[in-house]
């Protein structure tokens, strides 16, 4: 890594701060309860397994057959159900978020050599030079 110590001293800060948090420690614990859960992970395999080769299919230019739709549909409502792999999901999108935050803030940083201000980096906006602003 090419980071100063003062920067490599501040990542090791955060990097601390985000272990010690709740909710980052919550959501890793649901992670963890899905992993150890062999009939969740197995359910959850199949249904994307599944749905990646439907989605070739339909990328090919080739119809999925009425039962490959039902069987997906199927594994859908059963993992819609489970609630070790809701959890899971759950404990994806918070931990994704909290990366996409720390990414916003240290990409607007390096870019324009300032730090963005919060409703910058939470903006919905779809950033400059598209025309819309």
């Amino acid at each position: 890594m090419t980071a100063s110590p003062q920067i490599k001293s501040k990542i090791v800060e955060l990097c601390e701060t985000l272990v010690a948090d709740t909710d980052v420690k919550n959501a890793r614990e649901k992670a963890e309860a899905f992993l150890a859960n062999e009939s969740a992970v197995s359910l959850y395999r199949e249904m994307a397994t599944l749905g990646r080769a439907l989605h070739q299919k339909q990328h090919n230019g080739e119809e999925p057959s009425g039962e490959e739709i039902s069987r997906f549909t199927d594994l859908q409502d059963q993992c819609d159900a489970n609630t070790a792999i809701l959890s899971f999901i759950e404990a994806q999108d918070v931990l994704r978020g909290i990366a996409e935050v720390v990414t916003s803030y240290v990409g607007k940083s390096l870019e324009r050599g300032e730090v963005p201000a919060e409703a910058e980096v939470f903006s919905k906006g779809c950033g400059e030079g598209c025309g819309c602003h």
